[in-house]
């Protein structure tokens, strides 16, 4: 196990106890909280420096990291929900966006389509970071829940209008191996069966003997 795959695993195991502390009704609970996302953030930009630096990029990390980020996104975003300080549509579209990006990148590896990251993704995840850490920061306050509500909705919103952007833009790139080549792929998979189908009609009309 290297260094970068234990922080990115570090990541991860701080996202239940975030949850647990947020849902604490005290002021050093929110704080702390707060504060723990932060080193979460930290060692995102942490762990892949690492990687590189030390020559540990490896296969583990490398799914890794991108599947953890969107655990711990995802799953503060329905936290917010939950709070009553996010509308929960934004949650679902939110995790709607991840799971269609997901599967085209999926589709890509069936096919031996390479779908890396890129800088959309980074910006996506750093923007959805900023919203989470200032509802974070604002609950700790002890904003009144509707003051709340309205800041982390208005920066939730524009993150979720982005990121589907960004998702649309995404799916152009890709469009030539994800539309066209499916195209062909059916054509040529019913060729065969039109070609049995032809055969079978000259049996059937064939003078017989």
């Amino acid at each position: 196990m290297t260094l970068a795959n234990i922080l990115t695993l570090s990541r991860l195991a701080l996202t239940p106890i975030i949850i647990l502390l947020v849902y604490v009704p005290e002021a050093w609970a929110r704080w702390l909280a707060f504060g723990l996302f932060i080193v979460g953030g930290i060692s995102d930009c942490v762990d892949g420096w690492v990687a590189r630096r030390f020559q540990q990029v490896s296969p583990l990390g490398t799914y890794l990291d991108p599947v953890v980020d969107k655990i711990v996104l995802l799953s503060l975003f329905f936290t917010l929900s939950d709070l009553r300080l996010l509308p929960l549509w934004i949650s679902l579209l939110m995790l709607a966006r991840e799971l269609l990006v997901d599967g085209v990148r999926s589709a890509g590896a069936i096919t031996g389509q390479v779908v890396g990251a890129n800088f959309m993704g980074k910006t996506k995840a750093t923007l959805q970071s900023i919203s989470i850490g200032v509802a974070l920061a604002v609950w700790a306050l002890n904003w009144p829940v509707e003051l709340c509500r309205l800041w982390v909705s208005l920066l939730a919103g524009i993150t979720l209008v982005i990121a589907w952007i960004f998702a649309a833009i995404f799916l152009w790139w890709q469009r030539e191996w994800l539309f066209v080549r499916d195209v062909i792929t059916v054509q040529e998979s019913t060729q065969p069966d039109q070609s049995r189908l032809g055969q079978n009609i000259l049996a059937n009309h064939a003078p017989r003997m």
